[in-house]
């Protein structure tokens, strides 16, 4: 990576945290700031009390007061020193939570709004990953900032002035001379620790991909005894980690002994220096504690300005990914809103779909569903039923071609408003870790208990949350795993039935249930879509046997359309899908 692109990760990092210092979050690090600069005083004065202290006691030298009050501000001193960096802890602590917090919302916020291209070709675990490596990395910046820098930059000024007015100019060349050898040795270091945290990171988010993919299948594991395979891939990915992650403490450990170097080298030409000149009088035994303490108090401190740079590329390394997830650009959210009076026509007019230049999901797809009918689409697996869905809802967008709602094209209409006016029943059904009313009322948030009654009778839900003892305050488990499919399908019916849109999409929405309820739920369907405009989406010919009209699709083509009597009677494709799922129908 060159030195610009470098510079740039660092701006780009800064310009991040910029925009999470909200006032509350400014007014805490004033606050941290003015105890810094306290605390920096105290320490920086306590070595000249202890100064006079020991000239006092050697008889050298003048002592502005008596013994017992030095030895007084000097404990003093050191007690506001320590005094002063405790509370500056709760106060960082403070401003650093809400920093965390705010781009944690923000983070998970962007990552719900990406279009789902981008998710298509994503893990969940690398996402979540690269949040949390995101955080890390901002909290590594910050602290670096708050409790290095700023204390270190304040004492060193205020110690290299007191250590100059004792007109020994000698004792600041050993510290020039430390600061520049810590510069290099710094500046050479934090680019390849800035590399090897960079490699850290990624094989860590490789990690927490695999391993959040393990648990996400955790059903298949089980029933496949694959625990083993499983567990070993997640555990190569965590050796590869492993080996990351020590490559950088390697680097961390070769820059240390090289700075344990440089400060043991100028530490003692100080300390040499300061001898020569206590034997020549021109330094009193208490300027020779005074030299040391200082310079240790300037030593030190460079050399902590230079882990703080090393911190602050092991930051920018970890926070890189995070910036980068920012910088997606998520699905457009302006757009016209639907009027009251839109009615639910539906068109497709040539419509193409690729998710890859090889293959097309679609291919000039055109047809019309009139506000109210009902549009059956049928195909065999991978024909692209589940893509027009997709394209339905602007949850991608097609390459060519257009799509219109009432009249509107889609890609004019705002995301929002174009769900609201749209209820899906979508195949495989995945619900969150709460109650049974609560994924419910994601379709209507307002929704009241009578309106989400009244759609449970429609999904023929209501027998089954009567008999479970916390109705529908029952917790369903991550992904709905406490329920049956059948159960979740219906929860999904519920939904649709509760926000009542200009068009209901049924994507194979029958297909968990049995038979007799099959029928049952159908016929409230039919029932529940009154005016609006239905597709059904099925590979069971038999649940779209009624629809004013049928698409049956083949390779992402529309190669037939009809209606079911019109279409058997063509013998066609849509025939031989009968056929073959009705074959005594067809020997009859």
């Amino acid at each position: 990576m060159t030195y610009d692109s470098r510079r740039h990760r660092w701006w780009r990092a800064v310009g991040l945290l910029r925009g999470e210092v909200t006032p509350y979050v400014a007014l805490r690090l004033t606050e941290v700031l003015l105890l810094v600069l306290f605390g920096a005083a105290m320490n920086a004065l306590a070595p000249l009390a202890l100064k006079w202290i020991i000239d006092g006691l050697s008889g050298q030298g003048r002592v502005p007061l008596g013994a017992g009050v030095l030895v007084g501000l000097y404990a003093v001193s050191q007690w506001l020193g320590r005094s002063s960096a405790e509370l500056r802890t709760l106060r960082y602590a403070r401003a650093e939570r809400r920093v965390l917090r705010t781009l944690n919302e923000r983070l998970f916020a962007h990552v719900l709004r990406l279009p789902l291209r981008y998710h298509l070709t994503r893990q969940t675990g690398a996402v979540s990953q690269t949040i949390d490596n995101g955080l890390e990395g901002v909290r590594l910046i910050l602290h670096h900032l708050v409790f290095t820098v700023l204390p270190v930059c304040a004492e060193m000024l205020l110690a290299a002035y007191v250590l100059g007015r004792l007109r020994q100019p000698v004792f600041l060349v050993p510290f020039c001379g430390a600061a520049l050898c810590y510069a290099v040795v710094f500046g050479r270091s934090a680019r390849r620790i800035g590399d090897s945290a960079r490699d850290a990171a990624a094989t860590r988010v490789a990690a927490g991909a695999v391993m959040t993919d393990g648990l996400l299948n955790f059903e298949t594991v089980k029933v496949f005894g694959a625990e083993r395979l499983v567990t070993g891939k997640a555990g190569r990915a965590l050796e590869r980690s492993e080996a990351a992650w020590v490559h950088f403490y390697r680097r961390y450990e070769r820059n240390g002994l090289a700075v344990a170097a440089v400060f043991a080298l100028f530490l003692a030409a100080t300390l040499i220096s300061a001898v020569h000149a206590v034997r020549s009088r021109s330094l009193t035994v208490g300027g020779f504690v005074l030299v040391n303490t200082y310079m240790l108090q300037l030593v030190r401190p460079a050399e902590m300005l230079g882990f703080a740079v090393q911190g602050f590329a092991q930051g920018a390394a970890l926070l890189e990914k995070a910036m980068g997830l920012l910088a997606v650009a998520p699905e457009p959210a302006a757009g016209a809103s639907l009027p009251d009076t839109l009615q639910g026509t539906l068109d497709f007019d040539r419509v193409t779909l690729r998710y890859d230049p090889e293959r097309a999901a679609l291919e000039a797809v055109s047809f019309t569903a009139a506000a109210g009918s009902t549009l059956g689409i049928v195909g065999q697996s991978g024909s692209g039923k589940s893509s027009i869905v997709r394209l339905l809802l602007r949850l991608i967008e097609p390459d060519s071609g257009e799509i219109r709602l009432g009249g509107f094209v889609l890609n004019g209409i705002a995301p929002q408003a174009l769900r609201s006016a749209i209820a899906v029943v979508p195949q495989d059904v995945v619900l969150f870790d709460e109650s049974i009313e609560f994924n419910i009322a994601v379709a209507k948030p307002r929704a009241s208990r009578d309106e989400v009654h009244e759609a449970a009778r429609v999904a023929q839900l209501e027998e089954f949350v009567g008999a479970l003892p916390d109705g529908y305050d029952t917790v369903v488990g991550e992904r709905g795993v406490r329920l049956s499919g059948g159960e979740r399908q219906r929860i999904a019916i519920e939904r649709a039935a509760l926000r009542r849109p200009l068009v209901y999409v049924f994507d194979e929405a029958t297909a968990a249930l049995d038979s007799r309820t099959e029928q049952a739920v159908l016929a409230s369907l039919r029932a529940m879509a009154g005016a609006a405009t239905t597709v059904l989406i099925a590979h069971r010919l038999a649940s779209v046997v009624h629809p004013d009209c049928i698409l049956v699709l083949h390779a992402g083509r529309v190669v037939e359309c009809g209606r079911h009597e019109a279409l058997l009677q063509a013998g066609g494709r849509y025939a031989a899908l009968w056929a073959a799922q009705h074959p005594g129908a067809a020997a009859a």
